[in-house]
Parts: C-alpha cells; structure tokens; sequence
C-alpha cells in the first residue's frame, strides 16, 4: 500500500469506476446537483450490466463504511461513510442515477474537470476524504483515466457521449476553440482544487488528460508563451 493513492494504482474495481461515472454525469444534469430522479427513471429496469455495476459499487462504499479498502487495509475514519445505512441510500441515489442517465432520449457526457468537482461534493457527502494509501469511491478522473486508457475511453465504456474537445484518430492537431477550452476547463480545475495555474501544474493536468487536450509544449507554441495562453482566456 505504501506510496498508493486513490489517484493511481487504486483497488476500485473497472465496474465501480464506471458506476462513479455514471453516477456524477447524473448530477452535472440536474441544477440542484442532485441525481434526477423522475417517475421514468426506474432502477428494477436497469440492465444486467449496469446491475453488474452496482454491485461493484456497493462493494466499494461498504469498504468505505467498514473503515477499510477493498485490499482490508484501514483508511482512517475521516474516510468512511458512517453506517450501513448511508451505503443504502447512497447505492439506492447511484441506482436511480444509472436508470436517469441511461433513459434520456440524448446520451450525456462529462468533462474530467467536470467530474473532478462534482466528486468532491460527493465525497463531503459520504463523509469520506481522498488520503494517500487508501482507496476511495468515487475515484478521481485520473483513476479513471489509467484504467481505461484515456478519459473519452473510460466515457465510451460507461455507455457515455465522448468529449469533442480531444482530437479524433488521423486528427494532427486541435483547433483554436480546443485550445481555448481546454485552457478554460484547466483554470476552473486549478480554481476548485486551490492549484496555482502554472505551466507545470498545465503538464500535469495535460498528463492526466492525454489525448484529450493540447500537451504543455503545444499550448506554449500556440498562443507564444504560457502567460499569453491564460491571457486569451482570463
């Protein structure tokens, strides 16, 4: 475990990412931050698939709820989700939150960013904390990132829209209003996780999003200079 954290080499099953996913898109649809729950949105009618994915979530927050990581070591109670009954209704919101996502006439999507905030709410609400060595659900975009590959990847496999932002296979380069974005949603990212917006901290971000936005040395060679980019867009 030493030298683990939930942002890399974590224990959180491939189904209980994609049911983090899921569950997180749900949210970035609905204002309140809430996963919609109208009459439509069924759980009895999910899939055998998305039922596979539930169990492995349930697996994974009463890891969380017992004080230990799927490996059964202890992560601390500033990491668990309090009780049984918080994994109940917490499973019960991840179950409604697949049935929503997956009935909705347009299949949605989620940036990493996106997510990355989002998951922090979660994570206030189950009481639980990102600490190093231990696995937590929802895992980070990263997490999701080394376990499929690549961001639209991981999308694909949660039955979810890719992001338009990244280059297409064949594609050379990306255009203007990528890089723009990509900017953007790397500022908001800085801004939400208290992360000064340094050409450094940019090479870690674009690590972590490979493929899916522009590396550092092409931003830099874009706009002329690390300054000039987060000019363009402040």
């Amino acid at each position: 475990m030493e030298g683990m954290s939930d942002s890399g080499k974590a224990h959180t099953s491939s189904p209980a990412v994609l049911g983090a996913l899921l569950f997180i898109t749900a949210r970035s649809l609905d204002s309140a931050d809430v996963p919609g729950t109208p009459a439509s949105a069924d759980p009895a009618q999910l899939s055998p698939a998305d039922r596979d994915i539930l169990a492995e979530v349930e697996l994974a927050l009463a890891a969380q709820s017992e004080g230990s990581d799927s490996a059964g070591e202890p992560v601390g109670s500033a990491q668990t989700t309090g009780s049984a009954s918080a994994v109940t209704s917490t499973l019960a919101e991840v179950a409604a939150a697949i049935a929503y996502v997956r009935g909705r006439a347009e299949i949605p999507s989620l940036t990493a960013s996106r997510y990355d905030v989002l998951r922090k709410t979660v994570l206030g609400g189950l009481g639980a904390a990102s600490v190093k060595g231990a696995t937590v659900w929802p895992p980070t975009s990263q997490t999701a990132v080394q376990r499929f590959g690549s961001w639209n990847e991981a999308l694909k496999s949660a039955g979810l829209a890719t992001n338009k932002i990244g280059r297409a296979k064949g594609q050379l380069r990306f255009d203007a209003a990528a890089y723009d974005k990509a900017i953007g949603e790397f500022l908001a990212d800085c801004e939400s996780r208290g992360l000064a917006t340094t050409y450094k901290s940019y090479t870690d971000y674009a690590a972590e999003h490979k493929g899916e936005v522009p590396s550092a040395a092409a931003v830099r060679k874009f706009y002329g200079s690390w300054n000039a980019a987060l000019a363009a867009v402040g």
